[in-house]
């Protein structure tokens, strides 16, 4: 049975960079530049333990890309951005100026809802 973890771009390409080191454990333990520091403070106890079991050998472990995420976002006449936000008393559009209470989706569902007044922007993570 596979197991699957989902990772962002970056994590991945240092992840298979590792797999692909003589000695990956040697390699994180001498990194100078703090380059796998990104996995490490990012991952869960339970995706570690896997990074380590695959980095061992273990064929049952897989890491995946997170799918994208977008928002929407217009510049009002203040010229401050106001994002696109689904209103929970009436579930019709609305807009925010958190950006943190903004709809949140993929690419595709974000397509969905923009009109030419809405500009997208990628969730960064």
């Amino acid at each position: 049975m596979t197991e699957t973890y989902y990772v962002k771009q970056k994590q991945l390409d240092l992840i298979k960079e590792l797999k692909f080191q003589s000695y990956p454990m040697l390699a994180l333990a001498e990194d100078k530049n703090d380059r796998y520091t990104e996995i490490a403070n990012s991952i869960t106890e339970l995706e570690e333990k896997a990074l380590l079991r695959y980095l061992g050998g273990d064929t049952s472990i897989k890491f995946k890309v997170k799918e994208q995420l977008y928002r929407l976002y217009l510049v009002d006449v203040l010229g401050q951005r106001n994002y696109f936000t689904i209103s929970n008393a009436t579930a019709l559009p609305d807009r925010t100026v958190v950006k943190e209470k903004a709809f949140v989706e993929t690419l595709e569902e974000i397509k969905k809802w923009k009109t030419p007044a809405w500009e997208v922007e990628k969730v960064e993570e």
